[in-house]
């Protein structure tokens, strides 16, 4: 129920003319994160309700108003916790959604934060990776390279984000980034 309620939730927000990530942001982002989370969730025996709700509400506030990208975290985990608890999801359901949210940026080592965190920032990671036509879109449309820097920038994130990611998260997508990686090699 709650988990129907957030994604209905944040695909609407997508939809909103105002979102300068476009309606494309749900499922060219937010549903790859969801089911990567999710995949990793169930490798790691994770909270899964925890992690798929935080996965559709990990970039909130950056749906709602671009300009809080540098803090989207922040932002995002406090607009989840009036979201939640509006629809009183359980407190310490609360929580977990809220460090999952709040720790997303980068991936998560294994021993270094909860599994939902680790599952959640990994497939954040994740999306990035296996989606490139998306990101190289958001780089030249929403951050406005031109084609070169695009590219450049996308790579750099790529080949960061592979780095960092842990061996169950590696083992999902290595086909996919091996693919990836030898296009923008040509």
């Amino acid at each position: 129920m709650f988990e129907e309620l957030i994604k209905n939730y944040t695909k609407e927000l997508c939809n909103n003319k105002e979102n300068q990530l476009t309606s494309h942001f749900f499922s060219e982002h937010i549903i790859i994160v969801k089911e990567y989370a999710e995949k990793l969730g169930v490798l790691l025996n994770g909270n899964i309700e925890v992690i798929k709700i935080s996965s559709f509400l990990h970039d909130i506030s950056v749906i709602k108003d671009f300009k809080t990208k540098s803090t989207h975290n922040i932002e995002s985990a406090s607009i989840a916790e009036s979201i939640l608890s509006d629809i009183n999801y359980p407190q310490d359901k609360i929580i977990q959604v809220k460090e999952c949210i709040l720790k997303h940026r980068k991936p998560i080592q294994i021993n270094e934060g909860e599994i939902e965190e680790i599952c959640v920032s990994n497939a954040d990671a994740i999306s990035q990776i296996v989606n490139p036509t998306f990101w190289l879109y958001f780089s030249m449309i929403i951050l406005s390279l031109d084609y070169i820097d695009a590219k450049k920038w996308y790579f750099n994130r790529l080949n960061s984000n592979w780095n960092l990611l842990i061996e169950p998260a590696k083992n999902l997508i290595s086909n996919k980034y091996s693919i990836v990686r030898e296009a923008l090699y040509n």
